[in-house]
């Protein structure tokens, strides 16, 4: 099977951002230090082979996930829909089994964001975007409303040309952000970040919750996004998990009496859910609450 077989194949399941990018990975140019979110540190980032020993190439999916903006919300657009984490793996097993359909000494391994590889790194090499001032990987059609998704396996596809794209660097990420994050180096530093502050744990400080206090959200955030001109024209998600069922504003007061398996029961299969109810009510009584003195 070659590498066209296996990208018609993914564009029948919707996939229509696929491409193929080499195990022999080149270290990031990183200028900032690694949000501790990331699952990967150090050398495990850019060697496959460290979780997969026999892996030749990997194949890198884009799951768009863009469905429009929703009058009102408070949770990032990423959060809308169910786990990406369990709609990522299902799309990616199918492929594997394609693949073994072919050939049945073939083995696989899927991933999503909770790998140590640098998911960004390996899209950009696989030709399906460039890295924008804002951190994210852009892709040319869905923009940087993407979830990234990848398929180790013991057999060699022929490389993709990674993506010679670039970000326009307007500063608009910059000027929008909430903790003013983006330095104008291009440098990110992640404990400004809202996104990161409403997923920290624990009590923040005066001047974390001042950032937490700036937007609606409770969880997340898209500001960077909203106002990027890669995505000013994005296409919609091809992909119905994300179109269906999504929940755009969580009233985290219905939280409050909840048990925390009531919780997970009626919010487990939420993208937002895995850092429990007191992260979100905590996060909303910021936003209620006056700093304190």
């Amino acid at each position: 099977m070659n590498k066209e077989i296996l990208k018609d194949f993914c564009l029948s399941l919707g996939l229509d951002a696929v491409g193929i990018a080499s195990v022999d990975l080149p270290p990031e140019d990183l200028q900032s230090p690694i949000c501790p979110l990331a699952a990967g540190q150090g050398k495990s980032r850019y060697d496959p082979r460290r979780i997969m020993p026999d892996c030749r190439s990997l194949i890198v999916v884009l799951f768009p996930y863009f469905y429009g903006y929703p009058p009102e919300s408070n949770l990032a657009l990423y959060c809308h829909g169910p786990d990406y984490h369990n709609v990522i793996k299902s799309y990616l097993h199918k492929i594997g089994t394609f693949l073994r359909s072919d050939d049945a000494t073939l083995t696989y391994m899927p991933v999503a964001d909770t790998s140590p590889l640098a998911d960004r790194l390996l899209a950009r090499m696989a030709g399906l975007g460039f890295i924008g001032d804002n951190q994210c990987l852009i892709n040319e059609k869905y923009g940087s409303y993407c979830f990234i998704g990848t398929i180790l396996v013991n057999r060699f596809f022929e490389p993709d040309s990674p993506s010679a794209g670039e970000c326009l660097h307007c500063r608009a990420c910059s000027h929008s952000c909430p903790g003013r994050c983006f330095a104008l180096d291009r440098t990110y530093d992640y404990r400004l970040c809202k996104s990161y502050l409403t997923q920290k744990k624990g009590d923040l400080t005066a001047k974390e919750i001042a950032v937490i206090r700036k937007t609606a959200y409770i969880f997340g955030c898209d500001e960077c996004q909203r106002v990027c001109p890669h995505n000013a024209s994005v296409a919609v998600t091809p992909l119905p998990e994300f179109r269906e069922d999504l929940l755009p504003y969580l009233d985290a007061t219905e939280l409050e009496p909840m048990t925390n398996g009531e919780f997970k029961e009626r919010y487990g299969t939420r993208a937002f859910s895995w850092r429990g109810k007191k992260i979100l009510i905590r996060n909303a009584e910021y936003l209620r609450s006056t700093l304190k003195k």
